[in-house]
């Protein structure tokens, strides 16, 4: 019976990743509305104020407030942006002329610290062809950006699925683990509730860290004398959210910027400041803030990042721990279901899928405290009954 099981499971699972292969696309516009859904569903709850504000309404409200502030980022930020990278390319254009003198500075430094000839060979060979990595960097950032906007078509659809997933996406959710087998339910539930649970955690603490982090970046560079601080503090943000190496990469093209437009004494304070405050996150500000919030193992974390970026790109890098998050409690119940059936823990409450208790329940599911059951009120009836009364003794009279 549990080979059949396995069996049907492995099929199954199968058939799910050749459909998902094969109509590619389709999903992907599906599970970005989802997650942004997903992402907007706090807005949504805040808006409803216990269920004062029909839901439609609040979905209403959220859409606007969301098309209002990417409208005012495209009017302002977008354009920001792009003046900044803009300029950063053209730097990078205009100082490589001086390039190669100030690679011979760099290997002049790089000599005078004694280090083993390959290591001096291999610092060599990157530094020389830093300048072309960074500015198709920078110029793959800009057509990025440009051409943002132009799929209309997949925009309007991604919206409109947004807004059909805000407005029904948890009764899809509970309907399809309803249809699920009693055991599976249980399961499902689970891995939803954690997974939801170690998401928000996760992306909290997160935020929280890597703007700290770029506010710190951002002074830092201002009193250095780093040009398009703004830009490299954004950079920094963005890329903290990327495991192990997103602050590696962050500091590397903030250190060769530095070294190009400013020469080596530059370049020299930025990467002394960047292994500062890079480890003081994470030595200190990191784990006293973040807790362990995802508990998975660093292999498993890593794992996930290189299979996200190559599923997603650098889009997969940034939502490799969430995704590893979810995977991990998957495997877990198919373990538990499949290979060690009597290891399955309790299914516990119901979570966010629970359904709603009404507010004035049947008199056999009332306590004691209120209205009595029918039964109850029968047997205190009898035994009243019953009972015989004793007369009272008549008072006497005082003399």
């Amino acid at each position: 019976m549990k080979n059949t099981k396995l069996l049907a499971l492995v099929m199954l699972i199968l058939a799910v990743i050749a459909a998902i292969w094969r109509f590619w696309n389709v999903v992907m516009l599906f599970f970005v509305a989802a997650i942004i859904a997903y992402l907007l569903g706090p807005m949504v709850k805040l808006l409803t104020f216990k269920g004062k504000i029909p839901r439609a309404v609040a979905v209403i409200v959220t859409v606007l407030i969301v098309l209002g502030l990417i409208t005012w980022g495209l009017v302002l930020l977008i354009p920001y942006a792009v003046t900044q990278i803009s300029g950063v390319v053209d730097d990078l254009a205009r100082y490589a002329s001086n390039f190669d003198r100030l690679l011979q500075e760099a290997n002049a430094l790089l000599a005078s610290w004694h280090l083993p000839q390959p290591v001096l060979d291999w610092a060599t060979d990157a530094l020389s062809k830093s300048d072309v990595y960074l500015t198709n960097l920078f110029r793959g950032l800009l057509s990025g950006m440009m051409n943002a906007t132009t799929s209309i078509f997949n925009v309007v659809i991604v919206l409109i699925l947004t807004v059909y997933f805000m407005l029904d996406g948890a009764k899809l959710l509970r309907g399809g683990v309803e249809r699920l087998p009693e055991h599976a339910q249980h399961a499902a539930r689970r891995v939803l509730r954690e997974s939801d649970r170690y998401f928000w955690k996760y992306l909290g603490t997160r935020v929280l860290i890597s703007l700290g982090m770029a506010l710190v970046s951002y002074i830092g560079f201002s009193i250095i004398g780093l040009k398009y601080a703004a830009l490299f503090a954004a950079l920094s943000f963005f890329m903290d959210f990327i495991p192990y190496f997103g602050s590696l990469i962050a500091g590397a093209v903030e250190g060769v910027f530095a070294l190009i437009t400013g020469g080596v004494s530059l370049t020299v304070k930025i990467v002394i400041f960047i292994l500062v405050v890079q480890q003081i996150e994470g030595n200190v500000v990191a784990p006293k803030v973040q807790s362990n919030a995802v508990n998975i193992h660093p292999l498993w974390v890593m794992f996930s990042l290189l299979v996200c970026s190559k599923i997603w790109g650098p889009v997969g890098m940034l939502i490799s721990t969430p995704v590893a998050v979810v995977v991990k409690a998957v495997f877990r119940e198919i373990y538990n279901y499949v290979i060690s059936p009597d290891r399955v823990p309790a299914a516990g409450p119901m979570g966010p899928l629970e359904q709603p208790k009404p507010k004035n329940p049947p008199a056999h599911l009332k306590s004691d405290e209120g209205v009595a059951p029918p039964e109850a009120a029968e047997t205190r009836e009898e035994k009243k009954s019953a009972s015989p009364k004793t007369p009272k003794p008549p008072a006497t009279k005082k003399k």
